[in-house]
């Protein structure tokens, strides 16, 4: 009976126990207690390290506060932090880039000379883009500091038009107060750009065409560049404000003559083409291809706006075994795409070409040090490597004289000011601006070892150029 009694009493209690029980007026202030206020310090630090690490820095969305399983991992990194909500995170954006803008007049407001990039382009899903950085010498305590930073990427809609890319173009400058400072203006060869500034800095006799107004960002006679006779009137144009062209763009476009011009590679490169879409559209093939050669090789697409793309292209089909490329090829009923033994060394010829072309537009690609030094001496030592291979190259012979003819002709400023040094000034061939040569001769890395008579032909002219230079302030 005793026995019977205390299990009644332990079912009783167990009923009580499991009931819900609304928490006491202590327990819910403890609980509260527990929470950082929005005020709070390590709340303050825990919310911008949020915005500006992982949001900004890791690029995640917005709406990843208010994700769950983020607010739970919030709480297990801090039980005391009080997750924020979307419209706290997009404030809080707001505030930071008004007070970077803020930070970025201050800066700019201080120094008398900049100068801009200026590039628009298309995403995948076709929207158009147009970037703006500045870029600026500061003086920070005993040294002087290269600075860039980025004044606009704005989603650009409509016609890109010259009128509309320069109407943009002056509101962003209007809003940082830089256009009275600008000395050089670097952008591409596109139609529109050069049409928008002609509009921005118009002659005096304010000449002006109306060829360009129906230009669009897909059209693809909008990477085209321009003839010599239109840089010719564009640079007239900018008497003050100087318009550089691209130099990397340019390069660029010297590539897609060559190879545009040579037919022989025509075949080998139409064979690399098809196989590096097959990679991207047949899954069958390309697990026959990553069970050879594993799951990291690919091989990528080459894009006519996207800078060596064809050579990373070539590049990497010729780190492929020969053989077995063909042995995956010809087992997955593609024998169409065999590369024939003259064509692989074709390939590997190619590479030897356009090697030092990639090497050039990397070396100018730089954001923190001064890059325009090495224009002249990647002009002329490419000139002198395709110079050198004439006599050593077997199947493009067309390539190399097609390369080095273009890159006379688009670069022909360069090599008027090098070999005709004492020139008057006035030259208007693309990349005849002295600045090209002040700066190559201006850097210790480069002085004047780019003016070598092995690399130019002419003992005598090293002479001439340091003369020039000094000259010209």
């Amino acid at each position: 009976m005793l026995t019977s009694i205390r299990f009644e009493e332990y079912q009783m209690k167990k009923r009580i126990t499991n009931e819900p029980q609304q928490p006491s007026i202590s327990q819910f202030m403890d609980t509260c207690a527990g929470q950082y206020s929005m005020t709070h310090p390590q709340q303050k630090a825990i919310t911008n390290a949020l915005l500006s690490d992982l949001i900004i820095g890791c690029n995640l969305p917005l709406s990843i506060v208010e994700n769950k399983n983020f607010r739970h991992f919030l709480t297990v990194v801090d039980r005391k932090y009080s997750p924020v909500c979307r419209r706290t995170i997009i404030s809080k954006t707001e505030n930071l880039a008004a007070e970077k803008r803020s930070m970025l007049k201050t800066q700019l407001s201080e120094t008398d000379h900049v100068s801009v990039t200026v590039d628009i382009w298309s995403d995948r899903r076709m929207r158009g883009f147009l970037g703006i950085t500045v870029h600026w010498i500061q003086k920070e305590t005993e040294r002087m500091q290269l600075k860039s930073k980025l004044l606009a990427f704005d989603r650009f809609k409509g016609l890109h038009t010259g009128e509309r890319v320069c109407e943009k173009f002056e509101a962003i400058c209007d809003e940082y107060n830089i256009k009275d400072k600008l000395d050089y203006i670097i952008s591409d060869n596109a139609a529109n750009m050069r049409k928008a500034f002609t509009v921005c800095f118009p002659t005096e006799q304010g000449e002006e065409h109306d060829d360009d107004d129906g230009d669009h960002l897909d059209d693809p006679e909008l990477w085209h560049d321009l003839t010599l006779e239109d840089q010719e009137t564009v640079g007239a144009a900018m008497a003050k404000t100087q318009r550089l062209q691209c130099f990397a763009h340019t390069l660029q476009l010297v590539v897609k003559d060559g190879l545009s011009e040579t037919k022989v590679a025509s075949p080998s490169l139409s064979k690399l083409s098809k196989l590096s879409s097959l990679l991207h559209t047949s899954t069958t093939f390309k697990d026959v291809f990553e069970a050879e050669f594993g799951e990291q090789k690919a091989i990528p697409a080459a894009v006519i706006t996207r800078w060596n793309s064809t050579l990373r292209q070539v590049k990497a089909v010729l780190q492929c075994e020969h053989l077995k490329l063909c042995a995956v090829l010809e087992m997955a009923g593609h024998k169409e795409l065999l590369f024939t033994t003259r064509e692989w060394n074709l390939l590997k010829e190619m590479v030897d070409i356009l090697k030092p072309f990639g090497e050039a537009t990397d070396l100018t690609q730089g954001e923190k040090i001064v890059t325009i030094s090495a224009v002249v001496p990647s002009v002329l030592s490419l000139n002198h490597h395709l110079e050198k291979l004439k006599p050593q190259v077997r199947f493009l012979n067309g390539l190399v004289r097609s390369l080095q003819a273009s890159l006379n002709k688009r670069f022909l400023g360069i090599f008027i000011s090098v070999r005709m040094a004492r020139a008057e000034d006035g030259i208007t061939a693309p990349f005849s601006d002295p600045v090209y040569l002040k700066a190559a001769a201006l850097d210790p890395a480069f002085s004047l070892l780019w003016v070598e008579h092995h690399v130019l032909g002419s003992c005598d002219i090293k002479a001439e150029v340091t003369q020039k230079v000094k000259g010209k302030d």
